[in-house]
């Protein structure tokens, strides 16, 4: 989509559905080249939502995402995406959607309560584990599922939780991560095919490889002796000179020779 195309999931001039006229589907990017561009509008309805803009009908609003994903599926099919791909993306996207309406303050929650996307076009209300049980498989796949995991991995960004939400968002921050690490090198923009193709530290190695442990140990304990017992003895010195310095100040007196006699 080029940039002077707004998204238009939510309505034509304001950030929510209009319950009255004629409704306009979302635009296609018609030069969309992966499943991560067909998902611009998707993602900036998401990001909308992550800001605070409510849709005013829930309905409508659930329209329109049915708009755009059946839009989706026919750029997809333009791409010739494969169909696991496709429907890994749409249930990821309505899994975030359903995250963001549901622990959002919307009029429309009482409704996406009843009927969440995911119940709606999958029969099933467990995205907050599927979601990563799908993204894991996707992983395990590797290369061929690469845009699929973009999808995946910018739905975590906008803020996707799932199971994490109770389990801590340290994790999910290091999955994340690593996902779009992973997604990196598949697609050729991470570190080298060897990234360490150099030679070892051959003193290191051989180090490693030859001296027993027992050995290194007690030459670093010796060492440590060594520095111990010239540090006290660099701080005697230190202690006699200070002491010096005032010796003519405290005297003891002079001796008195005593001479003793025995007698027989």
């Amino acid at each position: 989509m080029s940039p002077s195309q707004a998204p238009r999931l939510f309505a034509d001039q304001d950030t929510s559905p209009r319950q009255g006229g004629t409704q306009r589907q979302p635009l296609v990017n018609k030069e969309a080249s992966s499943l991560l561009d067909l998902m611009y509008d998707g993602f900036y309805l998401l990001f909308l939502l992550k800001g605070k803009h409510a849709p005013m009908d829930a309905e409508v609003f659930r329209d329109r995402i049915k708009q755009f994903l059946t839009a989706f599926e026919r750029g997809a099919a333009r791409l010739q995406a494969p169909a696991e791909d496709i429907y890994a993306c749409k249930y990821a996207f309505c899994a975030t959607v359903d995250e963001a309406v549901l622990m959002s303050g919307f009029k429309a929650r009482e409704s996406w309560q009843r009927l969440p996307l995911q119940l709606q076009f999958f029969g099933e209300q467990l995205a907050g584990e599927q979601f990563f049980e799908k993204l894991e498989d996707l992983r395990r796949q590797g290369a061929p599922r690469v845009q699929a995991l973009e999808v995946f991995h910018m739905c975590l960004l906008l803020g996707f939780q799932g199971k994490y939400l109770l389990e801590g968002s340290e994790k999910l921050g290091y999955l994340s991560a690593r996902l779009g690490d992973e997604i990196a090198r598949m697609k050729g923009h991470g570190a080298g095919f060897a990234p360490h193709w150099s030679a070892p530290d051959r003193i290191q190695n051989q180090l490693k490889n030859e001296v027993p442990l027992w050995v290194m140990g007690s030459v670093f304990g010796l060492m440590a002796l060594l520095g111990f017992l010239g540090l006290r003895w660099q701080l005697t010195e230190q202690t006699k000179r200070a002491l010096g310095e005032h010796h003519h100040i405290v005297q003891l007196a002079p001796q008195v020779a005593n001479i003793t006699i025995t007698l027989p």
